[in-house]
């Protein structure tokens, strides 16, 4: 279990690069018990990747009533209705018939306006998801026009190699990859930008994110 020093002290690093910053724990594999272990000492957003994990967690930890879900895996259309239920946002949204569902399920259950951010595949990797830059301007215009949807901004999982070691430790500024990032979420719905895990979160802060996503850091 992490000692309460030490989540502070993660804390600490997190608000000293970029003071407001918002954690999310990413709780993917890990057990109801840990997560619990986890709120006791003030954390309250976690992010789940798997529709069936999520059900079972949020049954299981019902009691803690101020956490909150965030979802962050690929999504598929035929599960929203039910991540929409259960989640208070999702930041994975990369295509037109996400936010259409995104639109219609949280209107139908009354979770409006519902937090998105859309999913940019920036460095255009084929392993990964989200939309390509080019097409963002077109899915963040149908999102605005959407009633049940609030338009937070950017999330992006940055290439393997942008790790803190290499930039924000070396004492070397972020890259321009990052940059282009940063101006991307500006000009998309409220302009805040999910980047930043584990691995690089440092420098994902260095460069202006607004949510840092990360799990081996906090759970082992």
């Amino acid at each position: 279990m992490l000692a309460r020093s030490e989540f502070q002290e993660l804390l600490d690093d997190l608000h000293r690069i970029r003071p407001g910053c918002r954690l999310i724990a990413v709780s993917k594999g890990q057990s109801p018990e840990k997560i619990r272990d986890l709120y006791q000492l003030g954390q309250r957003e976690f992010g789940e990747n798997y529709l069936q994990e999520l059900e079972g967690k949020a049954a299981e930890l019902a009691d803690l009533k101020d956490l909150r879900w965030i979802f962050i895996g690929q999504l598929q259309s035929n599960k929203i209705q039910k991540i929409v239920r259960i989640a208070s946002e999702i930041q994975t949204a990369a295509n037109e018939k996400h936010l259409q569902y995104i639109d219609r399920w949280a209107r139908e259950v009354g979770k409006v306006p519902f937090p998105v951010f859309i999913e940019v595949n920036a460095a255009d990797e084929a392993s990964k998801g989200g939309v390509a830059s080019c097409d963002l301007g077109a899915l963040a215009a149908l999102a605005g026009s959407l009633p049940g949807i609030s338009l937070q901004g950017l999330m992006v999982i940055p290439p393997a190699e942008v790790q803190d070691q290499v930039y924000y430790l070396a004492g070397k500024s972020p890259p321009e990859l990052f940059q282009k990032i940063r101006l991307l979420a500006d000009a998309t719905g409220m302009g805040r930008l999910s980047m930043g895990m584990s691995a690089d979160y440092r420098t994902a802060l260095a460069a202006g994110s607004d949510c840092v996503r990360i799990g081996r850091s906090l759970f082992f």
